[in-house]
């Protein structure tokens, strides 16, 4: 009996000895691990370290690393207050040669990634490529309140940051077959909150995210600002050519069943819905700078060139205003037009669609807040002439709505009212024609002289060319017809109105007839 103690003791000895010896050795192999196997171009610092090979916990405190280019140029620094891995299966790793893990937590890691010029990015030595014959799977990886911000080396700023960055990705299997592939691992799902999100546009225009959130495929954007850096008049002075000044909140934006990912080579974004609410757009242009003479694409041209396959099935905007307000000299203030109540849905937006699945644009407002207005655009994003259908109609269209921008951009205010305009008219990238047909009475013009004046000769003359609306067909409207040759240095926005316009001209000065 005396001898089985002692044995059985010798025995327990032995064993927490070797618990002991297996522990140390664990975490010698670990601090080993992270102080020398790490690439040469990573240099990490660490205020403690933690190892329990019996729970395969893996932790350091106060973590700090810095990843250099292979020209030796900072590319990213990240610090965190905690950095743990949780459930690393040593049996597995041995016996199968299999990376299990249960979780991967970050906890407040402060990441700056530094953007250099193409140039000082040019890669010095070998391409070969690294063999990965490893089975990686990790149950969760968290990210916990963290921070990103990218940083523009030669001009010195910040062009993107984010902050409360909460993440976590689920069911992650990386291996020789999934790291050759653009996403190099599988996922199951995936959770992403974050506030205060800030990225220069161009060197103009910002955007500002107060909140995002991303989970089961909605995402989720509220307090959306886009706007532009500079005041009105100070934009005027850094352009040569025409800018629009630009400001736009929108409360939130919703997208339904997001995917997105690799085909092949090419990425894509695939919604299967989305919602605006209330929008607030405000545009205005300063026609004081000399026109910017670029080509201007057609809508159907520029989501045929997109750089990505992108797929949104519909578009909803609900509850906006728009307004847009155009300088045209020193003397006088900006003449404005404005649309209220603007709701709109566009379907089948993208370029991935087949020939004849068209992308239909549907809007309807209320014009200087009192005109009914609607308007449907309809295009094949697969015809090279970018040909397009678009039809509209005003209602209750009071000419004194319209005076103060007349006055500040044309020097002329108009009078009278029209009941109804009804539009339609079909073209392509070159030039456009169709129907325009209006009920109105006693509509006139009054063109104004430098003073802001009445000149009465010149309205006299005017007038004599415009039909009062007298003459009509049975149902009481005057036709006319739509003829217009795009020029290609303005936007569609002016190929839509110059097309409008000639129809309008057309009507009140022809005769009226069908």
């Amino acid at each position: 009996m005396r001898w089985s103690k002692k044995i059985i003791s010798l025995f327990l000895i032995v064993g927490i000895g070797g618990l002991f010896f297996i522990q140390n050795k664990f975490k010698a192999e670990v601090i080993l691990a992270v102080d020398t196997k790490l690439p040469k171009n990573i240099k990490l610092e660490y205020a403690k370290i933690h190892a329990n090979v019996f729970t395969g916990t893996v932790g350091l405190d106060s973590l700090s690393a810095k990843v250099f280019s292979a020209d030796k140029n900072l590319m990213t620094t990240l610090e965190a207050k905690h950095f743990k891995i949780d459930g690393f299966s040593v049996w597995q790793f041995l016996l199968h040669e299999t990376i299990a893990i249960d979780n991967i937590i970050f906890t407040q890691p402060q990441l700056e990634y530094y953007n250099y010029s193409e140039k000082q990015w040019e890669q010095k030595g070998t391409t070969a490529k690294t063999s990965f014959n490893k089975e990686v799977i990790i149950d969760n990886v968290s990210v916990v309140n963290g921070a990103l911000q990218v940083k523009d080396v030669d001009a010195d700023q910040i062009v993107a940051s984010v902050n409360a960055i909460d993440f976590s990705i689920s069911g992650l299997q990386l291996n020789a077959e999934t790291i050759a592939k653009k996403i190099p691992f599988n996922y199951q799902d995936y959770h992403l909150s974050t506030k205060q999100l800030f990225t220069n546009l161009s060197a103009y225009e910002v955007l500002i995210i107060d909140n995002l959130s991303l989970k089961n495929e909605v995402l989720q954007l509220k307090n959306i600002f886009l706007e532009t850096k500079y005041s009105k008049e100070i934009l005027s002075t850094k352009i040569e050519v025409e800018r629009d000044h630009v400001t736009l909140r929108i409360p939130e934006l919703i997208i339904d069943k997001l995917d997105f990912g690799f085909h092949k080579d090419v990425f894509f974004v695939t919604v299967d819905s989305a919602k605006i609410e209330q929008p607030n757009l405000s545009i205005y242009r300063d026609k004081r700078v000399a026109d910017d003479m670029r080509i201007k694409n057609m809508y159907s041209k520029m989501l045929r060139d997109f750089p990505i396959d992108l797929s949104i099935h519909r578009l909803d905007l609900s509850n906006g205003n728009v307004t847009y307000a155009e300088r045209v000299d020193a003397t006088t203030q900006a003449g404005e037009l404005f649309f209220k109540s603007v709701n709109a849905s566009i379907t089948n937006l993208g370029n991935t669609y087949k020939n004849g699945e068209k992308t239909k644009i549907v809007v309807r407002s209320n014009f200087m807040g009192k005109a009914p207005m609607h308007l449907n655009i309809d295009f094949d994003v697969t015809n090279q002439q970018d040909a397009f259908l678009a039809s509209g109609a005003f209602e209750n269209f009071h000419a004194k709505i319209v005076n103060s921008f007349f006055e500040t951009n044309l020097n002329a205010k108009a009078e009278g009212e029209i009941e109804q305009i009804y539009f339609t008219f079909s073209g392509n990238n070159i030039n456009a024609k169709g129907d325009l047909k209006m009920k109105y009475e006693a509509f006139q013009f009054q063109i104004l002289n430098n003073r802001n004046k009445v000149n009465t000769f010149l309205t006299a003359i005017g007038n004599v060319f415009v039909n009062d609306g007298s003459k009509t067909d049975k149902d009481g409207y005057r036709n006319g017809e739509i003829g217009a040759n795009r020029n290609t240095t303005k936007s569609f926005f002016n190929y839509l109105w110059i097309n409008v316009q000639s129809g309008l001209i057309s009507t009140l000065t022809g005769k009226g007839s069908k």
